[in-house]
């Protein structure tokens, strides 16, 4: 008896240390689903707040933008998930000690010029000019840019009597759209024409890049960055299908818009990135990568062209100076100029060789450049632009087969 005592009792002791350590496993296993859980929501969360990449090349132009001292300019810029920022639509900056944004920066379809309809008039040559800052015109207020002198040029020429290149189609009105966003690459330029040439319905465009490319950011090309954030947005999507998190990010909306324009607020810490940056335009690091090497500008440029070619649109390439090419001497964008050069006779393009028209005029050329600047030009340089451009679109509107079109 006592030993049948003795092994209930041992059953019993048994069946308890078992469902002791049942009980610890499922504490063990609560406590770690939510730990997990919390992490994920956090994860989740910031992700929404903050989405990873999200504003990597935003926040950088922001900071090289801040850097260079020009205050209020950071408010002209918004995030883009295609082109990485975009002009915001409707900007005026009213600032005489501001030397980069004079004037009207944006109209309310976010382009440098006056306002339009996508609609065109009957019998109008619409011009579309996507490039970089020396399109934009930084230096130059909207109506000193080289578009809207373009503009004034291709509108004097139908006035004239003998203006018959140009009025052979019946052409009477001249638009001509400044679609420049400053530091654009080539990269970008190509996302901004796939988003916009379509609705804007040009006659002639014009693709003016490589003053950014050749450019040391950090250690990852534009493309890289693209990749990287077209992965994060992936995962926010599929984030998105969650109830919880849906109301989560109704939730972070607000702080998450005022983060956008607050960049000013969290970029001081990096203002020895953004002086080592605008630096590497000048004397690279080569530790550092370009931010669209030149291989990838020659894929770009081509894609650009092949759009065009498949909508039987004319694309002139623009090459645009630096100061000491100006001047005559050596500059990082000739390798890049070449590349046009290249793609031009292979696909029969015209080139606007802004280069040329400044080195042939270098005894004053150079001095029409932005003070501190070896890039941008004030209203006479932009006048040169301009001049290189209308010529480049009379040599294209002679030919036979942009006048059966």
């Amino acid at each position: 008896m006592d030993e049948l005592s003795s092994q209930s009792r041992g059953i019993r002791r048994g069946a308890d240390v078992e469902q002791l350590r049942v009980r610890r496993l499922r504490k063990l296993l609560f406590s770690a689903v939510t730990m997990v859980t919390v992490l994920l929501l956090l994860e989740t969360g910031t992700r929404i707040v903050s989405p990873g990449t999200q504003s990597q090349r935003f926040r950088q132009i922001n900071q090289i933008v801040i850097f260079l001292g020009t205050q209020p300019s950071d408010l002209m810029l918004s995030f883009d998930s295609e082109r990485f920022w975009k002009l915001k639509p409707n900007i005026t900056i009213d600032d005489p000690n501001n030397t980069f944004w004079q004037g009207t920066v944006s109209n309310s379809r976010g382009f440098r010029c006056p306002e339009f309809t996508l609609e065109k008039a009957p019998n109008t040559l619409r011009v579309v000019c996507f490039g970089d800052s020396s399109t934009f015109g930084i230096g130059a207020r909207m109506e000193h840019t080289w578009p809207a002198q373009l503009q004034q040029l291709l509108t004097d020429g139908i006035a004239r009597e003998n203006s018959a290149v140009l009025d052979a189609t019946g052409i009477h009105r001249v638009e001509v759209i400044n679609a420049g966003v400053p530091g654009y690459t080539s990269h970008q330029g190509l996302q901004h024409m796939r988003q916009k040439l379509d609705d804007l319905d040009p006659d002639i465009v014009m693709a003016s890049y490589a003053n950014n490319d050749f450019w040391h950011w950090d250690d990852q090309t534009d493309a890289q960055h693209a990749a990287r954030l077209h992965r994060d947005s992936d995962l926010r999507s599929m984030l998105m299908q969650s109830r919880i998190v849906q109301v989560m990010d109704v939730a972070f909306s607000r702080v998450r818009d005022q983060s956008a324009t607050q960049t000013v607020a969290t970029a001081s810490p990096n203002q020895h990135w953004a002086e080592a940056a605008t630096f590497n335009y000048f004397a690279p690091n080569e530790e550092w990568t370009r931010r669209v090497p030149l291989e990838s500008f020659r894929d770009n440029v081509n894609q650009m062209a092949d759009m065009c070619e498949q909508r039987s649109l004319p694309l002139i390439l623009v090459k645009w100076p630096d100061q000491p090419q100006a001047a005559g001497k050596w500059s990082p964008r000739i390798a890049y100029q070449n590349v046009l050069e290249d793609i031009a006779a292979e696909r029969t393009l015209q080139i606007a060789d802004v280069v040329r028209l400044f080195q042939d005029n270098r005894g004053w050329s150079v001095g029409t450049y932005v003070p501190n600047d070896i890039v941008h030009v004030n209203r006479n340089g932009n006048r040169l632009a301009a001049i290189a451009a209308r010529d480049a679109i009379e040599l294209v509107r002679s030919q036979p087969v942009f006048l059966t079109n």
